[in-house]
């Protein structure tokens, strides 16, 4: 049965890259449309579904917005990416739970050191793929977050490892082995897990911030940031992430405002070249108190964190002086107050600190025998790519050990 399959993307965007590969994958002929390109259609998928962010497939008249490919599979009566992983077997040496940098590296040390191994990974890539352009991983002065990670999936993938787009559920122990049970419902076991799972975007928690959520507010400025061409926009945020995102979106939008509680703590090399550029604002000792508009977001309102927020030497004059409330009109927010480790699937089962960390030693091991943890997601303080693929490595030679002994 042919469908009529329409799908709104963005050049760059993963979850875009995701979605298109799957419809690839199933040979559907569908008719795409670069949002980034043309404005037309960028105003058609927001009408049709009041937001602006991306994928939107549109099968048969019916919408799926993202790349849940569960829902497009049920659409177009295809094998859904569930049924991709019926013939991987249920036990294994050893499991990596995450596909980001650390779990990737420690994919392709396993495959050569000839450990069967299977990643469970989501989406390939991780929180990496979400960053325009890299210029801090050794080799790579200027990447795409997302061909980066693509390098290291297929490194992987040819050392011998196999990956799942699934995502890790729950873990026990079974007779001596470690059982995971994933979304896709499926159980594999294994004699030693490495833990990779990375972090995620944390929310502001403002009022309005839930409603506005894909209609105005936005983590991604990879993913949504084309659809705010020549538009103004704040980016919330003091660290790397949110310089990151302020200088792209200054390539982008006509206007950026940089919301951040506190001086900025980025990399000196961030924030000189965001003070060079005309069209930023930057609102330091200021938080965002409330997200408001109509159907999509027009306005955010930020306070004063204190009386008198301090200066500091080399920001712009721009910055704003301590007043009652404020209303900024924007037509988009991008947030970057920081990242929460994707470790619930494991309280309980391993030690954590109180930001929910996983507390593992110099190599990587936690207190539960086997079990290993790397990245992003652990207690270690550096939270780099590069950090993070020397300890997918360390934790994959801890568990080679473990497992030969």
């Amino acid at each position: 049965m042919s469908h009529e399959v329409i799908v709104y993307s963005l050049t760059g965007c993963p979850h875009c890259r995701n979605l298109k590969g799957f419809l690839d994958k199933q040979h559907v002929s569908y008719t795409n449309y670069d949002v980034g390109e043309d404005e037309a259609a960028a105003n058609k998928m927001i009408e049709l579904t009041g937001q602006r962010g991306v994928p939107v497939t549109i099968i048969d008249g019916q919408i799926v917005i993202g790349d849940d490919l569960m829902k497009v599979a049920m659409l177009l009566d295809a094998p859904s990416p569930a049924d991709e992983t019926k013939d991987i077997p249920k036990d294994h040496e050893l499991i990596i739970i995450g596909s980001g940098a650390a779990g990737l590296s420690a994919a392709m040390y396993a495959g050569r050191k000839g450990l069967e191994t299977l990643v469970i990974g989501g989406a390939v890539g991780g929180m990496a793929t979400k960053s325009s352009s890299v210029e801090n991983y050794p080799g790579f002065p200027d990447i795409p977050g997302d061909d980066l990670m693509q390098k290291f999936a297929q490194h992987a993938r040819d050392a011998g490892a196999v990956i799942a787009e699934d995502v890790g559920m729950a873990i026990v122990v079974k007779d001596d082995r470690f059982s995971i049970t994933t979304l896709s419902e499926k159980e594999y076991t294994a004699k030693a897990v490495i833990a990779a799972t990375g972090r995620s975007p944390r929310l502001s928690g403002a009022p309005g911030e839930a409603e506005y959520l894909g209609k105005g507010i936005a983590v991604c400025t990879t993913c949504d940031g084309p659809m705010y061409k020549g538009k103004t926009v704040a980016v919330l945020g003091g660290g790397n992430t949110a310089m990151d995102m302020a200088i792209e979106m200054a390539g982008i939008a006509a206007q950026v405002h940089v919301i951040s509680a506190t001086p900025l703590d980025a990399d000196a090399v961030l924030i000189g070249r965001l003070t060079e550029m005309q069209n930023v604002t930057f609102h330091t000792g200021f938080t965002i108190t409330e997200f408001g508009g109509g159907t999509m977001l027009e306005y955010v309102k930020m306070m004063p964190v204190d009386a008198e927020p301090e200066q500091k030497k080399g920001f712009l004059s721009s910055i704003l002086k301590s007043s009652p409330e404020k209303k900024l009109k924007v037509d988009g927010v991008f947030l970057g107050v920081g990242l929460d480790p994707n470790t619930a699937m494991f309280e309980g089962f391993v030690p954590m600190n109180a930001e929910k960390e996983i507390l593992v030693d110099i190599d990587c091991k936690t207190d539960v025998p086997g079990f290993f943890a790397a990245g992003d997601s652990t207690s270690v303080a550096a939270k780099q790519i590069a950090s993070s693929v020397g300890e997918g490595v360390k934790a994959l030679l801890s568990a080679y050990d473990y497992l030969r002994k």
